[in-house]
């Protein structure tokens, strides 16, 4: 028997303020799930996003050429065959973000800002609000397979999973074997009835519940045992381990997307994009390998059943990044250093896709646009990481203006008919 169906036998849920297992995402406004794929160190966009080509100040890569899918240019080159190959397939839902201000060059505060939109320590990143709303409609509303993680006071809603496979752990109980004292742990019968055991006495101490502050207490820890019992129901079902490599990643992210387990996937491309010397050469070869593992990750979503209908595809937004750019010329080490203006690419629904929006200018820093109509303006809005958070907001159907008052939204990037 299952450990909520004892419990539920034993009547030790009955009255208990308990938020069910479903996949309700579609009745909240959005039923937008959201996969953020970081490359750590700072990549360069001349690669793939900044067609800087008649632009003097900029060093590119001599046999790179022009790439159009579409409506969407970017740049081509041999070595990086899956970059055309993805943004053939899929630029209608595609949008790139040029020139995207990410005010600091130092790792921490641009991983902070890019996920945040500010370097306050107590600000939650996109994935964690995001995560946040309806959280109780998920086990585990955001999962951070690997990868940075903001979460502020949103806590309670995300889940690492752990470099060593600690989630699986704990689940399965393997991790009392990790422990230099030795531990023996109970049969799982004997732990369903201890689970039981709590159920019980948290549902008595409910019934004389003494202030609404006692009450939300019994009713979380109830909501939380009943959870966790189901995740223990999942081991051997979820392959909860990933190797650290991308591919991986994104598979563990599909299986719990799927089953409605999680809203919010983090996950990390890896740590070798700080290039300051030899950048041509890893950049391309790390934009081939992402790019790579952005195809099979499509080809995932789309052939998985989303718990809403369809197929993950329809309603997973996957948004992909780093957290500042390179600078416009090679150093001395054939390098390039930090610098403050990136790229940015996001595919899926509820985009206007197809489209390139911002730009550089002559010295390589972020050109000014027109939030509503996406494009160039002297006199518009920066490209900012705070607007690009809003926007995902937004099209998470969260209030941006809660979250981040005053600041604007990229409408022209919403398709929201």
């Amino acid at each position: 028997m299952k450990r909520r169906s004892l419990l539920k036998a034993g009547g030790l849920l009955a009255g208990a303020t308990l938020a069910p297992w479903k996949p309700a995402l579609a009745a909240s406004g959005s039923g937008k799930r959201f996969l953020f794929v970081v490359s750590y160190g700072g990549w360069d966009p001349t690669k793939v996003f900044a067609t800087e080509f008649d632009n003097p100040n900029v060093d590119l890569e001599r046999d790179a050429d022009w790439g159009y899918a579409g409506d969407l240019s970017f740049v081509d080159h041999e070595d990086r065959p899956s970059v055309a190959s993805y943004l053939e397939r899929y630029h209608q839902e595609s949008v790139i973000l040029n020139g995207v201000l990410v005010p600091s060059v130092a790792h921490e505060n641009c991983l902070h800002l890019v996920m945040t939109g500010t370097t306050s320590s107590t600000a939650s990143d996109w994935a964690a609000i995001i995560a946040s709303q309806h959280a109780a409609d998920h086990h585990l509303p955001q999962v951070v397979l690997a990868g940075p993680s903001f979460p502020g006071d949103l806590g309670g809603v995300v889940t690492r999973t752990g470099a060593s496979g600690q989630l699986e752990g704990l689940l399965d109980g393997s991790i009392l074997d990790w422990s230099d004292v030795a531990t023996q742990a109970p049969e799982r019968f004997a732990e369903d009835v201890m689970d039981a055991y709590m159920a019980r006495r948290v549902g008595a101490s409910s019934a004389y519940a003494v202030g609404q502050r006692d009450a939300t207490l019994n009713a979380a820890y109830l909501s939380s045992l009943e959870r966790a019992g189901s995740l223990k129901d999942l081991v051997g079902i979820v392959d909860w381990s990933s190797s650290g490599g991308l591919s991986d990643q994104a598979r563990l992210a599909v299986d719990l997307l799927s089953l409605g387990i999680t809203r919010c996937a983090t996950l990390s491309s890896g740590y070798s994009w700080d290039t300051h010397s030899t950048n041509d050469t890893t950049q391309s070869g790390n934009f081939e390998g992402l790019f790579a593992t952005l195809l099979e990750l499509k080809a995932a979503l789309a052939a998985t059943p989303s718990p809403a209908g369809g197929v993950l595809a329809d309603d997973t937004v996957i948004v992909v990044l780093s957290e500042m750019g390179r600078t416009p010329q090679l150093n001395e080490a054939d390098g390039k250093d930090h610098w403050p203006f990136t790229s940015m690419l996001i595919t899926g629904p509820g985009l206007t896709g197809g489209q390139v929006v911002g730009g550089f200018d002559e010295s390589y820093y972020g050109r000014t646009i027109d939030l509503e109509r996406g494009t160039l303006d002297d006199d518009g809005h920066d490209l900012s990481v705070d607007v690009v958070g809003a926007t995902l907001l937004r099209l998470a159907g969260v209030d941006s203006e809660a979250w981040q008052p005053g600041v604007g939204v990229l409408e022209a990037v919403l398709d929201e008919g």
